[in-house]
């Protein structure tokens, strides 16, 4: 007869889990550019008026009397947009997460903290990169390349390839998040995003697939018969969007704000030609926006991609910050980062996931402005609780605001088409 040896494996039931702490996120929060542009909470009544001084205006010669000739004045209109996130939490799932001995987090705080990053992330990405016509395209499918599979099911969901050398960046996946709610084209079927596999992330050939759970008649077509030509956008966010520095930055036509594109209404604009990033380039941007505007940048926001390019193109004239003489950091050397000389002084370069990976934009933070309803964002407490009961047995927490963004596109300028 054999002997009985206990296992952890045989035995589970009386064993104990032992559980670590919550790990952290597992992506990239970081609002640079909100953090650093003016925001203001006094915009009342239906639109918001600018005045912009475009010309300086004749009345001066010499020998004699000159004619008189006014100031040309162009005047911006801003309106809103309404930016929100809204998140629903069950009550008994309240309940049973109250206290510290019921779960990792409080279900009370947990989802509203993550609410409010959600939000900011959804923010800078519009700020950053949306299209000047504030139509809301977070990615365009490839008529080449924008094969669609699946069905949208639980067990297989659409899965769209964006997959076409030099139309998508490293801020195409960035701009997407797994849970996320998308709409495919002018359909306002929700799908939710429930994986994002990057086949390639090398700037010039970046190809990954999104997979969709819900219903589209859109997908469905083309699962059947065609690439996806269409755009995704984020729930019930087309044409609903802020106007991004990128859309801004580029525009050489059309309107924005109501003013005409032109001299004293256009930033500055220099197309690498797919030339590697040098110190000339950003010479050139830099002086040609102090000569059009008499104002330095005071900023340089940079793709992660270029920001390495950088890095390495400065090598030789970095500063390292190093530690007291003591044993514990024998090895120990790090740069302390990156400022570019400009006429009016030093420009700290820093790197936006947003910033699509062949640019390098230059930014005047002076002359960027979110401008806001009174309150500024916030949770919605007007029934006099942040958490407000549904239907059915769960309670929802709403947080946001109405703003508009105002870009002075003179100030501003950009590197385009930067070698990658």
């Amino acid at each position: 007869m054999s002997s009985w040896t206990y296992t952890a494996t045989d035995e589970a039931n009386l064993m104990k889990i032992k559980y670590g702490k919550l790990i952290d996120k597992q992506f990239n929060m970081e609002n640079v550019l909100f953090a650093r542009i003016k925001k203001s909470q006094d915009f009342v009544g239906s639109t918001l008026k600018r005045p912009v001084i475009q010309s300086i205006g004749g009345g001066v010669g010499n020998g004699s009397l000159p004619t008189a000739n006014n100031n040309k004045i162009g005047q911006a209109s801003l309106s809103t947009q309404k930016l929100y996130a809204v998140v629903s939490i069950d009550r008994e799932t309240m309940k049973a997460a109250k206290t510290d001995e019921g779960s990792f987090v409080r279900m009370t705080k947990f989802p509203v903290k993550i609410a409010t990053k959600s939000f900011n992330r959804n923010l800078e990405r519009q700020i950053t990169r949306a299209p000047i016509a504030n139509t809301g395209v977070i990615v365009t499918g490839h008529a080449s390349n924008g094969n669609v599979e699946g069905n949208g099911s639980v067990g297989t969901p659409y899965i769209i390839e964006f997959d076409f050398a030099g139309q998508y960046s490293l801020a195409h996946i960035e701009s997407i998040e797994i849970g996320d709610i998308l709409n495919v084209g002018t359909e306002t079927g929700a799908l939710e995003v429930v994986d994002i596999v990057v086949n390639s992330s090398v700037p010039g050939s970046i190809d990954f697939d999104v997979h969709l759970v819900g219903t589209s008649s859109i997908l469905a077509t083309d699962a059947a018969t065609s690439p996806l030509v269409e755009s995704l956008y984020m729930q019930g966010s087309k044409d609903n969007e802020l106007e991004g520095l990128e859309g801004v930055i580029a525009a050489t036509s059309g309107t924005y704000k109501g003013i005409s594109i032109g001299r004293r209404w256009q930033s500055y604009s220099k197309d690498a030609a797919s030339a590697a990033l040098s110190t000339d380039l950003m010479n050139d941007v830099v002086v040609n926006i102090k000569r059009q505007s008499g104002e330095s940048p005071n900023l340089v926001l940079t793709s992660f991609h270029q920001y390495i390019k950088l890095l390495n193109l400065l090598e030789d004239n970095k500063r390292y910050n190093l530690p007291a003489k003591d044993k514990a950091f024998k090895a120990s050397v790090s740069f302390s980062g990156i400022e570019y000389m400009s006429p009016d002084g030093a420009i700290p370069v820093m790197a936006s996931r947003f910033v699509s990976d062949e640019k390098m934009l230059f930014l005047n933070d002076k002359h960027i402005e979110l401008v806001c309803r009174p309150g500024g964002f916030e949770w919605f407490d007007e029934d006099g609780t942040v958490f407000l009961r549904e239907t059915g047995d769960s309670y929802e927490a709403r947080y946001g605001g109405y703003a508009g963004l105002f870009i002075n596109p003179h100030f501003q300028g950009q590197l385009d088409n930067l070698a990658v």
